[in-house]
């Protein structure tokens, strides 16, 4: 059976080493924590100084709130129409829109309100100035709990140029929007934007995501850090090993579709595990595993299996590492797409599991 093995250890430190270079930071723990445990993710959060959580999921709320009690603050980053759960977990909840505000204000009056500026993202929030002008005025007038300002930034892991028009226009909202409102709490940046441009004058807190999990969200080796002494360790190592050795002679294929076809006689490696456990497809095109410290490369990529480049040393039982601290995911993933899709497809019902503490 292939293994993903996690290291808490590892994702203690990148907590500690972040908060050593944010102002504060509210940690995304969508989605099981990016698929790496939400109830041990927040605990270990909460006990190096992180106390502020964001989720886009109502059950995910409750259970951060059952996990650590009253003294977290956690944001549904998603509009909720579930008020009721809101008001008994203490949530502090997005707002979609004015009209979001208008409709649903006798059900709003004692919870707490963020407003979000919609920016490049247009999932919900304010679309323009205008509108976050008079969702302001609207919370003033009606005596709501208005107590953040936040926005995200869709281009902050591109280099094209987008990213600093998309930065300029938010920053001149917020601008604009603290003129008419003294907010507690403003987040604008994610993991790209803290580690492309440090803290913002104006913030209070950094909202960190994936980086906090190990995975860089750019490739840092061709493009601009400015958080140079930052040190973010792997906790992710996923391994199986060579269950058959398998001798093609050129111009023998093996694998769906002939997706590989020999070249030269040569052995290679069929390996227990494959896309059923998580690992993308597309991670095959030119990538490479490790199998006894050597870079191999990987043929053929199938549901429980892969093809893999052996030599003459490899041997049935060795171990092939799709991703380790040599070759970690986001090394593998900046080829193809944002690095969080390879960590929510990883399949933990199909992987043994073998957590580090």
């Amino acid at each position: 059976m292939a293994t993903i093995e996690l290291n808490y250890n590892n994702i203690r430190q990148n907590a500690i080493n972040l908060k050593e270079q944010a102002q504060d930071i509210i940690a995304v723990v969508k989605n099981n924590a990016y698929n790496l445990d939400l109830r041990e993710c927040v605990k270990l959060y909460s006990e190096v100084g992180i106390n502020y959580f964001a989720t886009t999921k109502e059950e995910e709320c409750k259970v951060i709130r059952e996990t650590l009690g009253k003294e977290a603050n956690i944001f549904l980053l998603n509009p909720t129409y579930d008020f009721a759960l809101a008001r008994e977990y203490n949530i502090e909840i997005n707002i979609a829109s004015l009209e979001y505000l208008k409709e649903n204000i006798e059900k709003l009056k004692d919870l707490t309100l963020q407003l979000e500026f919609a920016g490049s993202m247009r999932r919900a929030g304010a679309k323009n100035l205008e509108e976050v002008l008079e969702i302001i005025a609207f919370c003033k007038e009606n005596d709501l709990k208005l107590k953040g300002f936040w926005s995200h930034f869709s281009f902050a892991d591109e280099f094209d140029g987008f990213y600093e028009k998309e930065k300029e226009l938010v920053l001149n909202v917020l601008d604009e929007a603290l003129k008419n409102y003294d907010f507690e709490v403003v987040h604008l940046q994610n993991s790209a934007s803290f580690l492309r441009d440090g803290v913002f004058e104006k913030t209070t807190h950094q909202r960190l995501g994936i980086i906090l999990y190990g995975a860089m969200p750019y490739d840092v080796n061709v493009n601009l850090v400015a958080l140079e002494n930052l040190v973010i360790k792997n906790p992710i190592t996923v391994y199986g090993e060579i269950i058959n050795i398998v001798k093609l002679n050129k111009g023998e294929c093996i694998g769906y579709s002939n997706s590989y076809i020999a070249d030269v006689d040569k052995k290679v490696g069929i390996v227990n595990i494959g896309y059923g456990d998580g690992i993308l497809r597309d991670r095959l095109k030119g990538k490479t595993c490790i199998i006894n410290g050597k870079n191999r490369n990987i043929y053929s990529t199938m549901m429980s299996h892969l093809v893999v480049e052996i030599g003459e040393e490899e041997q049935i039982g060795d171990r092939v590492y799709v991703y380790d601290d040599k070759q970690q995911l986001h090394d593998y993933t900046k080829y193809f797409g944002p690095n969080s899709v390879q960590l929510a497809a990883l399949n933990y019902d199909s992987l043994k599991v073998k957590k580090i503490y």
